[in-house]
């Protein structure tokens, strides 16, 4: 506040003082508003800014991160890999004119080339060269029962039963009509109407063995593994080599009888014990007394404690069960 100046007229001097004075509140009332009205435009000034730099940098980093994009619905097509994963490698093509390739027969001989006959030996009164002659009639039975294809697709079994005794003829076929084919399956093979073989010779291997019998009587044991190539329905990439393929086990003794001791018609080659067994095949064909490749039926011959390669080997043991549920 400043100091009262002296005047000459107190009550004149009293009166412009006071208004002096009431003009100088005004003014510095006014002066304080004034710079109180700056203060809160300049603070709101300063929020103001405050929230414009908030916005930009999150618009920025909006940007920057891509999301405004995906928010105003125009996202970039996503950057494809460097490297894509490469596609599944289809299953290996079936070579119908080598389809064992990939299986334990494929080094093994081509139809009969695999049916050797032993040496021949004089056996239980038999001499040397009827043993020889015994084992080449027996070989001769094994191609006409599991090779020819007359037999295996004409299911025409004259070539396989002219080379029996008379009474072993008469008595086996009846078996190769009116469904009673599961009872001869176990000396021959027929493959079902409507499956076709490959243009390829089955695989073979075994062995032949000659042992004394009763008298008059000269055995030729048997035990041959026979693979067949079927032709695949539709495309030939497979992914096993076995949807094509059926193994037959076949343990078969032949009986050659000789002599007084048997009648006329009971001399010549007989059938013994036969047993063994088919894998990868379907099983409503085989109990029909057909051979079939797996794929064409739903259920087939399997065994869970047995290896595949197993059924390859014609010297392992027989399985005491069928593949094939009953």
């Amino acid at each position: 506040m400043n100091p009262r100046p002296p005047a000459a007229d107190p009550a004149a001097d009293d009166a412009a003082w006071t208004g002096a004075a009431r003009r100088a509140t005004a003014n510095a009332d006014v002066r304080q508003l004034l710079r109180s009205a700056r203060r809160r435009r300049h603070a709101r000034l300063l929020a103001v800014g405050m929230v414009v730099v908030a916005l930009g940098t999150g618009l920025l980093l909006l940007v920057q991160t891509g999301t405004m994009d995906r928010l105003l619905g125009d996202e970039p097509a996503a950057k494809p890999d460097a490297d894509p994963p490469a596609a599944a490698s289809p299953g290996p093509m079936l070579d119908v004119a080598h389809p064992f390739e990939s299986t334990p027969a494929a080094d093994w001989a081509n139809g009969a080339d695999g049916i050797a006959t032993p040496a021949a030996e004089a056996v239980n009164g038999f001499t040397a060269d009827e043993v020889a002659t015994a084992t080449e009639l027996v070989r001769d039975v094994l191609v006409a029962s599991r090779l020819d294809r007359r037999m295996l697709i004409d299911h025409d079994p004259e070539g396989f039963l002219a080379k029996l005794a008379p009474d072993a003829r008469r008595q086996l076929a009846p078996l190769f009509t009116g469904g009673r084919e599961p009872e001869i399956q176990s000396l021959v093979s027929m493959i079902a109407k409507g499956n076709v073989l490959l243009a390829v010779e089955p695989k073979v291997d075994g062995e032949m063995s000659v042992l004394a019998g009763e008298a008059g009587e000269l055995v030729v044991r048997t035990n041959y593994v026979f693979v067949y190539a079927f032709e695949p329905e539709g495309p030939t990439r497979l992914v096993d080599a076995m949807n094509v393929l059926v193994v037959v086990r076949a343990d078969v003794d032949y009986v050659l009888r000789s002599g007084d001791r048997w009648t006329p018609g009971s001399r010549g080659l007989w059938y013994g014990d036969a047993t063994g067994y088919a894998y990868s095949i379907g099983c409503d064909a085989y109990r029909k007394g057909y051979l079939a490749p797996a794929v064409t039926e739903r259920t087939v011959t399997s065994s869970p404690n047995r290896k595949p390669a197993r059924y390859f080997d014609p010297a392992s043991p027989l399985p005491s069960t069928s593949g094939c549920p009953q």
